[in-house]
Formats: C-alpha cells, sequence, structure tokens
C-alpha cells in the first residue's frame, strides 16, 4: 500500500523564520521540502506539502492536514538561529518511533558534514514543538529538524547555495525511505529509468552518498555528476559505478569501480 508523507516547511507568508543578511529561514524551509518531495518521487509514496510558495504555515493547520491524509509520517524542516552550531532533531518524547525516524534524519545530516547537536525529546517542560506534541497524539510519528544556525557564519556555508539546500532536502528524503521501508517505483517499460539497471548505463548524481561496498553502513563521501552503472547488477539494493564508460565491467575492480550508490540515487536518473 501507498504509504503518505507529509512534509511541513517552516514559517511563511509574513513569518520569516530567521533571518541573517540575505538568509531567510522560511525561503530555504520551501526549497529543502521541494528537494525532499522530488527525491521521493522515486519512490512508492505520496507526498503532501504543507505549503508550495510563500504562503501562511500555521502549526494547527499543518498538523490537521497531515491527520487528514492519513500520514505514515511527517516532517518540520526548519533551521535554527540563537547562537550555536550544528544540526539537531526534535522528536515527542513518548514516540518510540519519531525518536527512530529522527535518528535516521540525525545520521543522514552527518553525512553532509554537519556537526549534530543530538537528537533531542519534545516535551511540555521543555522544546514543546507542536508539529511533534500534535501529530503524536494523533499517532503520527513526527520529527522538527533544525539543519543549521542561519546566524552562525561556518553553519551557513552548509545552505548558502540551492545545490547545498536541495542535498539537504535529500537527506530528508533519504532517511524517510530508509524509517519507511520505501520500495523504488517500477517505471514504465521502455523508459529510460528501465533501463538504470543496465551495463554502461549513464546516470547523473546530485549529492548521492558514496560507498565503499554494498554492505558498508557509512558513506565514504558524496559525489556529484556523470557516472555509468559498472556492471548493473543491485546487491543489498545498491549499484556499482564508475567515472569512465570505458571503465564498464573492466579488471581489476579496485582499479575501475568507483565505489557503491543507494538504487533510490540511481532509478529516474538515467540518461539517454
Amino acid at each position: 500500500m501507498t504509504q503518505t508523507i507529509f512534509i511541513d516547511a517552516g514559517h511563511g507568508g509574513t513569518d520569516p523564520g530567521a533571518v541573517a543578511g540575505s538568509f531567510i529561514e522560511s525561503e530555504i524551509n520551501l526549497k529543502a521540502a521541494l528537494a525532499a518531495r522530488d527525491y521521493l518521487a522515486d519512490y512508492d509514496c505520496e507526498v503532501i506539502l504543507s505549503r508550495t510558495g510563500n504562503t501562511s504555515n500555521k502549526v494547527t493547520d499543518s498538523t490537521a492536514k497531515a491527520k487528514r491524509a492519513g500520514a505514515a509520517a511527517a516532517v518540520a524542516i526548519h533551521h535554527n538561529a540563537g547562537g550555536g552550531n550544528g544540526c539537531e532533531v526534535f522528536y515527542w518524547q513518548t514516540d518510540a518511533q519519531a525518536k527512530a525516524l529522527a535518528q535516521e534524519i540525525d545520521k543522514q545530516f552527518k553525512l553532509l558534514g554537519q556537526n549534530s547537536r543530538g537528537v533531542k525529546a519534545s516535551s511540555e517542560k521543555a522544546y514543546n514543538f507542536g508539529v511533534c506534541r500534535i501529530n503524536a497524539k494523533n499517532g503520527i510519528p513526527a520529527v522538527l529538524g533544525e539543519f543549521a544556525f542561519l546566524d552562525n557564519t561556518v553553519d551557513r556555508q552548509a545552505v548558502d547555495s540551492d545545490e547545498k539546500i536541495k542535498a539537504e532536502g535529500q537527506a530528508y528524503g533519504k532517511a524517510l525511505v530508509s524509517f519507511l521501508h520505501l520500495k523504488p517505483k517500477k517505471p514504465p517499460s521502455g523508459s529510460a529509468a528501465a533501463e538504470s539497471g543496465t551495463a554502461g548505463q549513464k546516470v547523473r548524481l546530485t549529492q548521492a552518498n558514496l560507498f565503499a561496498s554494498a554492505s558498508a553502513r557509512v558513506a565514504a563521501r558524496t559525489i556529484t555528476g556523470d557516472y555509468w552503472l559498472y556492471d548493473g547488477n543491485a546487491l543489498l539494493n545498491r549499484y556499482r559505478i564508475t567515472n569512465t564508460a570505458a571503465h564498464v565491467g573492466k579488471l581489476p575492480l579496485a582499479k575501475h569501480v568507483t565505489g557503491w550508490v543507494d538504487a533510490g540515487d540511481i532509478v529516474g536518473r538515467a540518461m539517454g
């Protein structure tokens, strides 16, 4: 059964959120939310956004939408301020599923190089975020993510381009794929995406996690650019890639294989 995901781009309308020079939180939140939606488009799920433009976004309205949609999970995308640095992810204190989702998001944030301030419990006594509290009451695992402090000069470097914000949004998407065990959509027969498992198929990757093996738990780095499927054979839902077409299928592996990437970073990104 197709699962529904609710993505809440924090602030909006007359509420800009944190502002530091040209860095406006409501705008960055929306860009990251749209990137998360686009990443999840390759998976068997339905994504609902709290907003798609600079419109008012009340917590009570967003949580009501998530409830009506029967969301399997909800994420609220925010960026911080107040003199700190790094990322942090909040969940309602009694919701073990929400905690698990928060941990997945924290892991993806760290893969992007962000310093983690930790996964933190939201409660009536501290960090009383309505998006966590109300969704938990409605039976929806929900988290609020704070990726970077906009008033910190170092942290701003993590969101100072559309590509970096896109990578942040994709981090949310990857965490949701893992948490909900989402499967890639089966593309139409004959489409370019259907050929994404073919040796030599060219794919364009953007901030994709690169792993040293099919079973590696931590990515070695992220990569962006044009690559080719080395042999087209999936193992543990990952594919070998190479950075040169002439290396496809060549031995030895160590010389010709760049590494492994998740199938989700391949499906739908194949090029003709």
